[in-house]
């Protein structure tokens, strides 16, 4: 198991003027409402990710003409990201203005060669930033503004960096991952996307009743754990490698101690539960109170039709399983891995969907959020199999590495289970998991986890 602590090195960009693309054809003029889970105040926040290129020397041509172009045919299949956000007067829910503006276009150079920032593997969150194109967003304001920006980064060694920033309310990471696939396939010559998009955004609206919200953990916000360590004003962010075969002896270790179950336990369970604990001691919670652990589990196949494959909406949600540090503490990672895969079961009840797109547009009508301490959230989510590696080669190869970014206001409440990048071939089939936390408890965070390695594995790999 090995550390990567983010490092903050110079990065001098040099950035032409903002271009805005637009699509190559004409496109309808529009207004589209999205759905309850698009509206959900969680979701209006910005992804950003950056993928990394080598440089390739038998391809002579320019990345920048051939995305560019790109991205004008992509909104030509995705037009509504070409149009603006903007709230409803009615009822403050968010809808796109679609009217074939273009989107945002930009394109930095840099003297650096990427191996000289390990293909940006440990850089800082805010030096990789400079990667991303800006979008001013007006939160909570009738203003419109844009849901997607583009900026490709050329390096002297001749490989590139693509940063997509794009708004959570307009799709999901599997929306994201079509996106950006549909965008290279264009580039690598293609006359249209495999995958053509669908909008159908009405399949996921709840209904509006009289029904008090329920706002989730308000039925716990007393009881909720705190930390010594927070609020702080010197978080630090690490990439944690866990090999193959660290995952394996875990596994194998959990199948032993619970005699080997019928069902056996996901590489998510497991992981989730040994961070979940170690994380809870590293920060010192108090231990008679509730700590909460959140998993984003995928709806497209549930629904009574399943979400066709086009589809870029948001289709997961949120289930939580609540515990007293006490019981956490106490509990094997055999035990908390069988919570972890109850609550996931639960998101499958078309019940409980139901119930959730319901209760979504209650909070939306009494705009009210919770509001208690959230120390002891922790909610991780994985990013392994939503499609963001393969199919992506449009004459550089496939690309080296991958990185989102999160925004620093709810990092510290947030984990990222990953794949590895392709720098490492010792790490193919293990994870990286990019976690953020008040410096002296990151320093107490690795160490359980070089601990949980000894006990388990009795080794430190």
């Amino acid at each position: 198991m090995t550390y990567k602590t983010k490092l903050s090195l110079p990065l001098v960009l040099e950035k032409k003027p903002v271009e805005f693309v637009r699509p190559s054809k004409h496109t309808p003029c529009e207004i589209l409402s999205l759905s309850t889970l698009d509206n959900d105040f969680l979701n209006e926040v910005m992804y950003a990710t950056i993928y990394v290129f080598k440089a390739n020397e038998k391809n002579r041509n320019d990345p920048v003409s051939l995305l560019r172009k790109a991205f004008s045919d992509l909104l030509v299949y995705y037009y509504p990201l070409s149009g603006k956000l903007t709230r409803r007067e009615s009822d403050r829910k968010l809808q796109l203005v679609c009217r074939g503006e273009g989107v945002q276009f930009e394109v930095a150079t840099t003297s650096l060669d990427l191996s000289s920032l390990n293909y940006i593997e440990n850089l800082d969150d805010q030096v990789a930033l400079q990667l991303v194109p800006e979008i001013e967003i007006a939160y909570n304001t009738n203003v419109s503004y844009q849901p997607l920006a583009l900026q490709v980064t050329k390096f002297s060694c001749g490989g590139f960096t693509i940063g997509t920033a794009l708004m959570h309310a307009v799709c999901d990471g599997f929306g994201v991952a079509q996106i950006i696939h549909a965008l290279t396939e264009l580039a690598g010559g293609k006359s249209e996307p495999s995958v053509i998009p669908v909008w159908q955004r009405e399949r996921l609206v709840g209904k509006v009743d009289n029904e008090p919200a329920k706002v989730p953990g308000g039925n716990v916000a007393s009881l909720l754990v705190t930390s010594p360590y927070i609020p702080s004003n010197d978080m630090v962010t690490e990439t944690i490698n866990i090999q193959p075969g660290t995952i394996k002896k875990l596994k194998d270790y959990l199948m032993r101690e619970c005699n080997f179950p019928k069902e056996c336990f996901t590489t998510y369970e497991v992981i989730s539960s040994c961070i979940w604990k170690l994380r809870s001691r590293a920060l010192k919670l108090n231990p008679d109170g509730i700590t909460v652990l959140g998993v984003a589990v995928g709806i497209r196949h549930i629904l009574d039709a399943p979400l066709p494959q086009g589809y870029y909406g948001n289709a997961y949600i949120d289930v939580y399983v609540e515990l007293t540090v006490r019981e956490l503490e106490e509990a094997s990672i055999s035990d908390i891995a069988k919570n972890v895969k109850k609550a996931k079961k639960t998101a499958y009840d078309k019940g409980y969907l139901k119930e959730e797109l319901n209760n979504t547009e209650r909070l939306m009508r009494e705009n009210v959020k919770f509001e208690g301490v959230s120390d002891g959230l922790l909610v991780l989510t994985d990013w392994r199999n939503i499609g963001w590696f393969g199919s992506m080669d449009f004459g550089w190869n496939e690309p080296v590495n991958l990185r989102p970014l999160s925004q620093k206001e709810s990092a510290a409440h947030m984990g990222m289970i990953l794949r590895p990048s392709k720098l490492d071939a010792s790490m193919e089939g293990g994870v990286k998991v990019i976690m953020t936390l008040p410096r002296d408890a990151m320093v107490e965070f690795k160490k359980e986890m070089d601990a949980m390695n000894k006990l388990y594995y009795g080794d430190n790999n």
